[in-house]
């Protein structure tokens, strides 16, 4: 499901396969910009777009942000309130002709920020994914610029749903990109295909399925998730994960992606189509990258 300028996974012909990952943003693409960061932007035509255009926020507030997560220590630093801060940009199958969020067309999506309802915070962020083709796919990512001096990251969100029966699946990602490598610890909950936490391996470009079981969540329901991953001897390393406050070990080691030009540290965020496209909502609250 996922980053574009390379591809992440499964072939555009097999429905069931993750697309590619998040990327750096390719120089001279075309995007498009909100007066307002409370706007809502969509499209199933053009290939991406920005959100927001206020000044971002590093620490956020207390009533936006999270507690910090269990392991960071206080010396860590914390991009809070992510899901309100302006310039998001976002992708369906292809940018610039190469693979973004692949897929097997060009879904609608659309963000709209600061929503007070549903919303822990007041200030939750509402994606949708609709569109007309089956197993089409929507990437959102931040960009926080280049910073290659962190190896410790929590991914720590809020997540909620109007229909959990509707996604193929949902995706979660890292990446930190610099001196010709990207390590990307790319993760997707995978509902209707194998049932389990599948995770990204970079340097084969595959997906890989774990054996922590992501079942589908209730609907209208706000849902916890932490993953806590680090780089170490030149490896992404996929630590753990907690749902609801259920922490499950991953534990897996992979080499990065060789030859990538680009320098940056991203989250992001991709809604996956089934097989009849069912259009649905995800509203992001309380998104939080701890780093150290």
């Amino acid at each position: 499901m996922l980053l574009f300028t390379l591809g992440c996974g499964g072939a555009a012909t097999d429905p069931v396969s993750p697309g590619a990952q998040p990327a750096d943003p390719p120089a001279g693409s075309s995007t498009s910009s909100s007066s307002s960061s409370s706007s809502t932007s969509s499209s199933s035509s053009s290939d991406t777009g920005t959100q927001g255009s206020a000044t971002p926020s590093q620490t956020g507030s207390s009533s936006s942000t999270s507690s910090i997560p269990a392991g960071v220590p206080g010396s860590a630093v914390v991009d809070a309130a992510v899901q309100a801060l302006p310039n998001w940009q976002w992708c369906t199958a292809k940018l610039d002709g190469k693979p973004c969020a692949s897929g097997l067309g060009k879904a609608s999506s659309s963000l709209t920020q600061d929503q007070q309802t549903p919303s822990l915070s007041g200030k939750a962020s509402q994606f949708t994914l609709g569109g007309k083709t089956a197993y089409s796919n929507a990437l959102w990512w931040k960009s926080f610029g280049p910073n290659r001096q962190p190896t410790h990251f929590v991914y720590d969100l809020y997540f909620y749903m109007d229909d959990p029966n509707s996604p193929e699946a949902l995706e979660f990602d890292m990446n930190q990109s610099f001196g010709g490598v990207r390590y990307t610890w790319g993760t997707e909950c995978s509902y209707r295909n194998t049932g389990h936490w599948d995770i990204w391996n970079p340097e084969a470009e595959r997906w890989e399925t774990t054996s922590v079981s992501c079942p589908v969540v209730s609907a209208n329901t706000w849902h916890h998730l932490t993953w806590t991953v680090e780089r170490v001897n030149d490896q992404v390393h996929y630590i753990s994960v907690a749902l609801d406050d259920h922490v499950s070990k991953v534990e897996k080691y992979y080499n990065p992606q060789p030859n990538y030009r680009g320098s940056e540290l991203n989250v992001a965020f991709q809604m996956d189509g089934d097989y009849r496209q069912d259009p649905y909502s995800v509203w992001l609250d309380k998104v939080s990258l701890w780093s150290w």
